[in-house]
């Protein structure tokens, strides 16, 4: 299943963690869930695509907490933390 593409203005870049930032707020809070409607907010994602995604391994696997999923906020600003940077034309 494809990867559903975003208009620019569904993911504000601006609001892209600052890996100092997401490593001083994991070590001073502690662990919380977060919704599917949250991560998806975060992630800029489908959930068919976040769905896949668990099932290869390549994304924080959901919890289940009364019947519905959730994740650890901690495990998804890692998994945000940790994306490549993309090159740009020119980088060498």
């Amino acid at each position: 299943m494809p990867t559903t593409l975003l208009n620019a203005t569904d993911c504000d870049d601006a609001s892209a963690p600052d890996p100092n930032q997401a490593a001083a707020t994991a070590a001073t809070n502690p662990a919380r869930f977060i919704s599917k409607t949250e991560v998806l907010d975060r992630v800029c994602a489908s959930y068919p695509s976040v769905w896949l995604w668990m099932r290869e391994g390549r994304f924080p696997r959901s919890r289940e907490l009364g019947g519905k999923a959730v994740w650890i906020e901690n495990e998804i600003e890692e998994w945000i933390v940790n994306r490549p940077v993309r090159r740009l034309k020119g980088d060498r």
